[in-house]
């Protein structure tokens, strides 16, 4: 009997110092700063520009994780996961300026330095300045409101440990690649700014959630019709009554505002690096 308590109190000892370790190394990647570029952009406050800026807002997928009036929502919340919370825009925003702000979109990083780690900026740093302007614009536009969700995220211990193996990855990034205006040809622009945090040109990606794999998006594009390319975009029906999952919520909450022109754009670039990748449609 002596033995079997001294077995659990070894066991225990060996949890509590696991556990310990597991706190301790996940806060040390939570709470260490980083160095980024310090942008100051132009912050715009016309009519024009705040509309435009809710629309980029939505391509950004902003509207779609944090609610289409920017409320906030509760995505998951269990002792194992801890609580996976968008917060409400407006309250989130409300002590950061606009520098800090643009940081914390383009590079990941708030305003103590630290990084995020749930909102991926690998598309959202591909947005010009002006661009990202706009949306700041529609950031700063939203008002708090009772519906708003107060729930804060908190990490509990399976994404602790993820963050400790490298397979949650964190938002932060420190290089520059926006260019000022948004470019006359809109084609690559709205692959770099929307697609390509899901889609690689010319291969496969396994999607971090659900087990689905994102398929090669140029030979994809190509096996497409400009209007059967549309019609995906716009209601994420594709050629078949196959539910294509993520990219249906996809197309309905965010790329269906692209317009007719941005929509030509985007499939014409797509079929033109099919074309140079020398991969067929749907190949």
């Amino acid at each position: 009997m002596r033995g079997l308590v001294k077995l659990f109190e070894a066991l225990l000892a060996i949890a509590i110092v696991l556990a310990a370790g597991l706190y301790v190394g996940s806060e040390w990647i939570l709470r260490r700063p980083h160095d980024v570029p310090d942008d100051r952009l132009a912050i715009p406050r016309d009519a024009a520009s705040l509309a435009e800026g809710a629309r980029l807002a939505r391509l950004a997928g902003c509207r779609g994780c944090h609610g289409p009036d920017g409320q906030g929502a509760t995505w998951s919340s269990d002792w194992l996961g801890g609580t996976i919370a968008p917060p409400a825009i407006a309250r989130k925003i409300a002590g950061y300026s606009n520098e800090e702000l643009v940081r914390l979109l383009r590079y990941g990083v708030k305003k103590d330095g630290s990084t995020l780690f749930i909102m991926s900026t690998a598309a959202i740093r591909n947005w010009s300045d002006e661009d990202l302007g706009r949306i700041v614009a529609w950031a700063r536009s939203v008002k708090p409101g009772p519906q708003d969700s107060l729930a804060e995220t908190s990490y509990g211990p399976l994404p602790r440990l993820a963050m400790l193996t490298g397979t949650l990855r964190p938002s932060f990034r420190n290089v520059r690649l926006a260019p000022e205006r948004r470019p006359v040809e809109t084609g690559r622009y709205f692959y770099d700014a929307i697609c390509s945090e899901c889609h690689h040109l010319g291969m496969e990606t396994p999607m971090r959630e659900g087990g689905q794999i994102a398929p090669a998006l140029a030979p994809m594009a190509a096996s497409y019709d400009l209007a059967g390319f549309r019609r995906l975009l716009r209601s994420g029906a594709g050629r078949s009554r196959r539910d294509l999952g993520l990219m249906r919520e996809v197309a309905t909450e965010s790329a269906q505002v692209l317009s007719d022109a941005e929509i030509s754009a985007l499939h014409s670039y797509l079929k033109g690096e099919a074309a140079r990748l020398g991969r067929g449609p749907g190949e």
